[in-house]
Formats: C-alpha cells, structure tokens, sequence
C-alpha cells in the first residue's frame, strides 16, 4: 500500500473500534503546548478556510493532521478606557484597561498596537493626521505612527499630567503638571521645548495659597498664539508671543449669593475651585466650570463676568439674602462640558456630562442650545447677559446605567478643530463597567445599531450576556449575507488589505446577545471579512419591554435560518429568515396603528402561551430575521433551547417543565414537567438535541428528542407523525450518562459513514422510505464524554482530567491515497483549563492535544462552540472572543501577517480658523504656524527624525477657502447630493423637536448621514485607495 519502507506494513490509517487483523493503533502523541501566533501586534489576521485534506495515511502520528491555530479574533481582551476620533482620516481609536490600542476605519479595518507598558491609557489624540499620541495611568506618553503602524517614541514626563491640549494641524502638545508648570512637548522631533511656565497662580494672583496643579489648558481656536489656563482659583489666557498673561478671571461668590449647586454657608465670601475652562467657538467668549456645578461666561478680551449660573439657576451671583435652597433636592455633579457647534460656528450648544448621583443613581447628559451667538460688536453685556441665560431649549438626556461615564467622545462631521466639537452629530460615552454607549446628537437619543461601528465594538455595544458559533453552508450563508449588506458604518478611512481564502463548505456564523435585548449575526468565518454585514433583531420592540431583556440562550437552525432566543425573564421569541412583509422604502408611515399594536399587545397580561408577533417586525428592514412568535410560558427562566433544524423547537425550563413547539403551526405537541416522570432524579433539563436515527432494535429510524438532566440522566422521547399532519410525543427510557453533574451537551453519529446523526430535512422526508439509520449517541458531561447506544446498554466512555467547557463532532474532508473524498469524524474537546484534544470516533484515539496560547476566562470559556470543520470559537473574556483552526492547510507554508492600512496620503486638513476683522483691528496678532515652531523650538530647531513628518507636510491646506468670519465657506454646509431616494442627514437636525420617540426612524436618517460623510470624503481619498490596494496587488 505504501511505498515507504518504514510504511509498507500500514495497512489502514484508523483502527476500527472492532479491530480488523494487524492494523497499526493510533496512538495520539501528546504535543506540548505551543504558541500559536503570539505576535504582539493583531493587525488583522490572514486566515483560510479548510479545502480537502491528504490523509497521512502512511503516518502513525495522527496529529500531523492536526494544530491549533488562531485564525481569527473579535473584540477586545479588556475593557476599553479612552477613545479618539479622526475627522481628517475617519479613523477611530479606541484604547484599553491592557495597554492594547485599537485603531478602526471602514468595514473591518482594524490594526492593534500593544504598548511596552500594560498599563490603562486614559488619553490620546490624533496629530497631523498621522500620528496618535497616547498616554497611560502611568503618565507615560507613547507616540504612534498611522502610516507604519508603530511606536515611533516613548516619552516620560518629569511629574504628574492633570491636563494636556493639542491641535490637529501643530506639532506642538501643551502639558500641565501637577506643580502648575506648564511644559511643551515636540511630538514631530521628541523632544521638550526650552519654553516653560511656571505656577503662575503663585507667582502672580494667590502667592499665599498652597501649589494648584493646572487643571485645565486649552489653545485659543482662532488663534495659536494664545492659551487658556486653568488653575484652582484663576483662570488666564497668556500670550505665547508676548510672554505674558493678556488676561485674567477669578469667580468669587459675595456673601448671601446663592452660588452653585453645592455651594455651602452662603453667608460668606466663596472662591469655588475650577475644573474646567473652554473657548466659545469664536474665542470671544470663556467658560469656567466649578466644583459647586457654577457655570461662568466671561469676555475674553476686558475679563468682565457675563454671567454666572447653574443648569437651571441664573445669577448665582447676586446676593439674595432671603434665599433658601432646598435640601431634599440632590444635584449632579458636572463633570466635564463640550462647547459644541454647528457648522456655522456661531450656532453653539453646551453638553453637559455629569456623575452619578449617589452610589446606586442614575446619570445623564444635559444639552443647553444657546441658538446663535449675538455679534459681540453690537450687543451689550445686558444682552450677552440675556443671551446666556435664556438658552433656546434644554434638555435632559438621562442613561439607563449607573456605570459612572469615563469618556464622552463628540464624533464631529465637519472639522478637528474647536476642540473636536464642530457640527458632531454622534457622541460616544465609555462607561466604567467597558460598555460604549452612542447618543445621537441633538437629538439625545441612544442607538445600539451594529453596523454603524466594526464588528468588534459589537461586543461593547452593550455587553454580550451570552454567544454562539454555528457553521453555515456556505452557499446558503453567502446568499444571506448579501441581504445584510450596511452601508450605514460612521467610519470612512482606511484601506482593508485582501486575504487569501480557500474554498470551504460551510462559513461560521457568530450570534451574540446583548444586555439591551438585541441580538446580533454576523460572519465569522476564516475568509476575509469585507463589510459590516450583520442581522441585529430588537426583543426590546418585540415584547414591548423596556428592562429585563437579557439574552441568555440562543439557539440557530443553520440549514433552515430559524432563530430561537430566551431572556432572563423566560420569555422566548421565533425568528425566522424571510423577506419582511411589513417593510416600507419610505422613511416611515404615520405609526398610529402601530401604536394601537404596542398598547394592545403585552405579553404580562396576555393568557395565551403562543403569541404572534408578526407585526412587530421592524419596517425598515427588507429582509432579515422576523419575529413569528413569542412564547410566554410563565414557567420562569430557561434552561435548555433548542431549534432543530426540521422545525421543532425544545424549550425547557428551571422548574423542570419541558415544552416542544412546532413551528408549522405554530402549535404545542407536548408539555409535560419531567419530575412527574416516573424514576427521573434529576429537577431540570440542562441540554436538548434532536437526532433521526434507529432506536434500539427497531429496524427504522425515527425523530428522537433527547433531553440531558442535571443529575446525568438522558430522556429519550420519540417524535411521531399523527392523523392532521400532527406529531405526537413518546416518552421511550432514561438512561444515566454521567454520575457528575449536568449532561451539557448532545450529538449523534452514525455507525457505518460516520456522519452526523443530527435531525435535518433531507432525513426527515426519507423516514417514510424506511430509512435505518444505525448510529451512536455522544453525551458530554462534567468531565467525561460517553458514546452509547439508545435502548442498549453498551457504551464506551472518557474521562478527563479537568471540566470540559464544550466539545463537538467535526467532519474533516479528506484524500484517500486513491484521491477518493472522504469525511473524517472526529471529536473536538475543550477543558476549562484552555486545553484542546481531538479524538478520534468511535474508539477515543487521540489525535492531537495541544493548549490555547494565552489565558481564558472560566467565567466565558463555557459559551466556546466546536464547529463542523474543526474550528473552535472561543469566548475568551467579557469582550473577546477567537476563533482557532484545528486543522492543517495542505501545502501551504506560513503566510506573513497582513495589514491594513490607516492612513491614506492626500488627504487633506482643512485650515485652520483664524481671529476675524474685529480681532485683527482690536490688535490681535495672528501667529502663524512658523512662528510658533520657531517661537516654541528655537532657531535652530532639528529636523524631523521621521518620515511622518514630511508625508504629512504635504496635507495642510494653505489658506482658507473664503474670508475669516465664522460663516466663511470652510463652514458653510454644503448639502451633499445623492443618488439614494432618502434625504440627507440634515433632517437630524430637528428629530428632538419631531420623532423623538421614533427610534427606527432616527436610526434611518442617522443611516443617510453616515451615508452623506462617505460621499463627501476628499476626493484624494478614493484615489490614494486605488493607489493602496494596486501597491497592495502588485500592479
């Protein structure tokens, strides 16, 4: 049979269980655990699908075969704790509690930087449009390149960072220390400038006061010359030209004035402290933010006091000797405010981000449109007065979490200057549990939407509760997939770089479920992923539920695209893929018959266990997954969910009730609590699995249900047809298959062609031929797996040193020595401890054994899925999961790591504003960029020591495209034309004021902005992409 010498007395690579004459045994030679792809930096991971193996039929050492190998990974290893957006590139970043920094730009570009230092960022900005700059807990500053995808420095600072400013198109970064000096950091050259500050509270206003840190620096906006600084009693604006402070404000409360919301003993002088200071857009105007919730507006030129106020309180300066705060009422702390503006930087509005009130309130933003700012030469500070304290509308935006906001992050659509507020229409909320809140601005209202961010956010955007991992068809996935394609994702930039992919038979399917209800498919196969295409269905809309919505099971019918899912509550839904009866291509019908649906509907006071919930589909969906039916049992939580692939759907519960759906009417065939069945020990049913196969010695196969207990008990129940085109339900035996804990998994193969035993509709319609289907039943345990016969008593068994997390049948295609195709059946394990084992069928020879190279979370690890080609998605964290190949490519050596690209040369950075006419005649001197390089770097200034620089030299437009009034044509909106029958996204505009309450509605006008940014990127975007990708291919 072989032509190897050594090899010529093999006769079968596989010894039968039986043992037919003198075959070889395989005896699965333990590898050691090996490091699969430990490169520190995860751009994005070249991955192929399996094709059809060569059989080492000559080889005893099975595991040639086999080996692990990450092939993809989704999500983050740890909580995210600050972000930075790139309205020049479109890029985003996004940094973590680990030191990890990833960088995300259109459909799945992704690059992963990993910092020297673990430590959590908690700051970073992008620079030039080209660089990032980044700092950590540890006040240690990391600057990376865009273009090469590295660390180009790492900077330590001589003290302690409390603020930082920088300007997109400067090479220059303000730094206040903790002492109160101020310093200056050359990102393009590394190095510090000679200029220093040093505590000018002390040395100029306050020389008896203890050292104040600089609590807040920010450039003027019009002018590069001038800086705002804030320390704990003073804030000034100084000159760097001039070397001196132009101006100065102290907020001093008289005695019997009401001050801020946290003001105490009113009847003496109060100097509150500041913790932040901004520029109103047009630099006329200065806000100081203090501890007491006061809100000052000042004129920036005299330092006169415009106003002083709370959110809701005006002239908190003023005494008032009669005036008496109500103590029963508890204010929110400020902690941050945005002076936001449209794309006239005239029209301006506040937000407001405040901290949780008390340990277990509720948080919330606070928006203050201002409306149009009076022009500052014809209005007196009685207007200006008037202006700040009747503001056109406020409004209240409150969280539906406790978890104290870390970051808030304006996704401006216009600019990066104005401190990245300039006409955002997205605002992006990091909270201290990991999760990413998105707010709609102005309208205030919250979106989870999955396709407006890369997948891998999805994991944030709420928290998975629970995820699977199913293999698909390919065929019938690829055509599904086409039906999910988004063009609504925030993020332009970037270049996605082709991968290699193979041909493969079946794709994976990813399918989270989230805190908020939602539940989300995407592909996750090894093939390079293009877009955002992912189906996301809302049980929040299909309940009528506002709060306890918790995905906690899911179970996917992959060949018939049925989709069952469970919250917390108990409450299951049907979905089922199809095109949507009730979609609209209009923006959205007048929704008072819907309205009518939503009060008549609710599954707490409806007595019918089955409910159609047809109507709920949403109406801007062509064709996805529709809600059918919801089940409402009233039986509490859920234990076991299964959707069998011929439409039966099993459903257990806590309480030990079993209830078994079938879908075509829908209609309940059985219902029956198992403690009440006669010598079942266990209390519920842990797993359920539908198999077509012989039961005993019957001769015919048949639809068996089996049901795993908690006590290691395996129901059998027989599935059969019924006069009316019915099924009745026969309860057969309960066999024990585990004398540890729960049974956790099911699955069945056949005897003779080792094929999947698993119920499908292909076997189902051959039942009535006569099909027999002889074959083997797999129960996995606490720590063993057992292979038995349903109705005999023989079985064979493995124990397992540590808990199994999951394990799987996999069917690896396979050449004979003849070229004969053939499927190779094995067992794929997972032990808690993130060791994989794969054993052969049905005799447990072990073929390969080998350990996930990093740690996994025990909490997660349970929610892994073994797959039908050998792949294993891992859940390895609350954020994270991978998605690990067990199978060797044929003939292929070790590809190089594939990379993204981030930055596209040619685009360019708008210029930046400058001081107006009445600035200019008031003596206001313009520096140029020049010489503040000079001002700050010296004469005699070193060249840059990077290739960034002179890269992005070229990007910075000159001068500005009409004159220096806040309504030059740099700002002015320019409606952007489209070849889609929806409007543009300025509609946003008004949805507070019209669909506040009409969440698909927003979502869709939000789809048509997103829209709108890609058609308005520089045209030097498309081009420089051609560019990429012909480099990237060689031409």
């Amino acid at each position: 049979m072989f032509k190897s010498r050594r090899l010529k007395n093999v006769k079968e690579a596989f010894k039968s269980i039986k043992g037919q004459g003198s075959e070889t045994s395989i005896e699965g030679s333990k590898s050691s655990p090996k490091s699969t792809d430990s490169e520190p930096s995860r751009k994005s991971r070249d991955s192929k699908s399996s094709a059809s193996f060569k059989l080492p039929t000559g080889s005893s050492n099975k595991n040639k075969m086999f080996s692990l190998k990450e092939a993809n990974r989704y999500g983050m290893s740890s909580k995210p704790t600050s972000a930075a957006f790139d309205v020049t590139q479109n890029l985003l970043a996004i940094a973590t509690a680990t030191g990890e920094v990833h960088i995300y730009g259109q459909q799945q570009v992704e690059v992963l930087i990993n910092l020297e230092d673990r430590s959590p960022v908690k700051e970073m900005r992008f620079i030039k449009g080209i660089y990032l700059l980044v700092i950590n807990s540890k006040d240690v500053m990391f600057v990376l390149s865009l273009y090469s995808q590295k660390v180009l420095a790492t900077v330590f600072v001589p003290g302690k960072i409390m603020s930082i400013d920088t300007d997109t198109s400067l090479d220059w970064m303000l730094i206040g220390l903790q002492s109160g000096s101020m310093i200056v950091y050359d990102i393009d050259r590394d190095q510090y400038s000679t200029f220093k500050l040093d505590n000018l509270q002390k040395t100029s206003f306050f020389p008896d006061a203890r050292l104040s840190p600089i609590v807040s620096i920010q450039w003027n906006p019009r002018d590069i010359g001038t800086v705002l600084i804030s320390y704990e009693y003073v804030t000034l604006t100084y000159c760097l030209i001039d070397n001196e402070i132009k101006q100065s404000f102290i907020y001093e409360i008289p005695p019997f004035a009401p001050g801020g919301d946290f003001s105490k003993t009113t009847s003496e002088k109060r100097t509150p402290k500041v913790i932040q200071s901004l520029y109103h857009p047009n630099s006329l105007h200065i806000l100081t933010v203090h501890e007491d919730n006061s809100l000052v507006f000042w004129d920036a030129n005299t330092g006169h006091m415009i106003m002083a106020r709370t959110i809701f309180e005006t002239e908190i300066n003023i005494p008032q000797p009669d005036f008496i705060r109500d103590s029963d009422t508890s204010a929110a702390a400020i902690s941050k405010v945005f002076w936001m503006c449209e794309n006239n930087p005239e029209y301006t509005s506040l937000l407001i981000s405040h901290k949780p009130v008390g340990q277990d309130g509720n948080q919330s933003l606070t928006m203050m449109d201002l409306g149009y700012t009076p022009r500052y030469s014809i209005t007196s500070y009685d207007g200006m007065k008037n202006y700040y304290a009747n503001p056109k509308q406020m409004k209240i935006f409150p969280l539906t979490t406790n978890m104290p906001i870390v970051k808030v992050l304006p996704i401006p659509r216009q600019s990066p200057y104005f401190a990245g507020c300039h006409n955002p229409g997205l605002i992006l909320l990091i909270l201290e549990n990991g999760e990413i809140e998105t707010m709609l601005y102005p309208s205030g209202i919250f979106t989870h939407k999955a396709s407006l961010f890369p997948q891998n956010l999805s994991w944030l955007r709420p928290t998975a509760t629970v995820s699977v991992a199913t293999s698909v068809p390919n065929k019938l996935w690829l055509g599904v997939l086409s039906a999910a394609q988004s063009k609504d994702c925030v993020l332009k930039g970037g270049v996605r770089t082709k991968r290699q992919k193979s041909p493969a038979e079946y794709g994976t399917a990813f399918i989270t479920g989230h805190s908020n209800g939602s539940v989300r498919i995407y592909d996750a196969s090894h093939e390079d992923i293009q877009d955002n295409a992912s189906f996301e269905m809302n049980l929040s809309r299909t309940l009528n539920r506002a709060n306890e919505l918790a995905v906690d099971k899911i179970s996917f019918a992959a060949e018939t695209l049925e989709l069952t899912v469970s919250i917390a509550t108990g409450d299951v839904v049907l979905f089922k893929y199809e095109v949507n009866q009730l979609y609209s291509a209009e923006k959205r019908p007048d929704s008072g018959d819907l309205e009518m649906n939503f009060r008549r509907f609710s599954l707490n006071t409806t007595k019918d266990v089955l409910v159609d919930v047809k109507d709920r589909a949403p109406t801007n969906v062509r064709q996805g997954f529709m809600p059918s039916t919801a089940v409402h049992a009233n039986n509490g939580k859920t234990s076991a969910l299964n959707n069998s692939n011929i439409g039966f759907v099993g459903i257990a519960y806590a309480v030990g009730s079993l209830m078994l759906i079938d879908r075509r009417g829908p209609a309940i065939i059985y219902m029956e609590n198992i403690r009440e069945l006669p010598g079942v020990k266990g209390a519920y049913i842990s797993c359920i699995e539908f198999v077509i196969m012989e039961y005993g010695d019957d001769g015919y196969s048949s639809i068996l249900m089996l049901c795993g207990t908690d006590m290691g008990e395996l129901i059998t129940y027989k599935i059969l047809p019924a006069p009316g085109g019915t099924f009745n339900v026969q309860f057969m035996d309960i066999t024990n298959v585990t004398s540890k804990g729960p049974v956790r998994k099911i699955d069945a193969i056949t005897k003779e062609t080792k094929s999947s035993c698993l119920a499908t509709i292909p076997k189902m319609q051959s039942l009535s031929k006569g099909l027999c289907i002889p074959g083997f039943v797999l129960t996995t345990g606490f720590d063993d797996i057992r292979m038995i016969t349903l109705g005999k008593s023989k079985d064979i068994h493995k124990n397992f040193k540590y808990p199994l997390a999951t394990t799987g049948l996999s069917y690896i295609p396979t050449l004979e020595g003849n070229n004969n195709r053939k499927m190779l059946a094995v067992i794929v394990t997972l032990e808690i401890n993130g060791h994989v084992k794969i054993f052969s069928v049905p005799d447990f020879k072990e073929q390969m054994s080998e350990h996930i190279p990093f740690p996994i979370a025990a909490k997660y690890i349970t929610e892994s899925s073994v797959l039908r080609n050998g792949d294993i998605a891992i859940r390895v964290g609350e954020f994270q999961a991978s998605l690990f190949s067990t199978v060797k490519e044929p003939n292929t050596a070790p590809s190089a790591q594939v990379s993204d690209v981030l930055y596209i040369n040619g685009v360019r950075i708008p210029y930046r504003p400058q001081v107006n006419s009445l600035q200019w005649v008031r003596g206001t001197v313009y520096c140029t960029p020049a010489q503040l390089d000079e001002l700050l770097g010296g004469k005699n200034r070193p060249d840059s020591k990077y290739k960034e620089s002179v890269i992005a030299q070229g990007t910075f437009s000159e001068r500005p495209s009409g004159d220096d009034h806040g309504e030059s044509s740099e700002y002015h909106y320019n409606k952007p034309s489209r070849r889609g029958r929806n409007s543009s996204y300025g509609v946003l505009r008004n949805v507070s004021r019209v669909v506040e309450t009409r969440w698909d509605a927003v979502e869709d006008r939000f789809n048509d902005y997103a829209t709108a940014v890609g058609e308005s990127m520089n045209e030097a975007v498309e081009q420089t992409g051609k560019d990429v990708m012909k480099g990237a291919l060689g031409f």
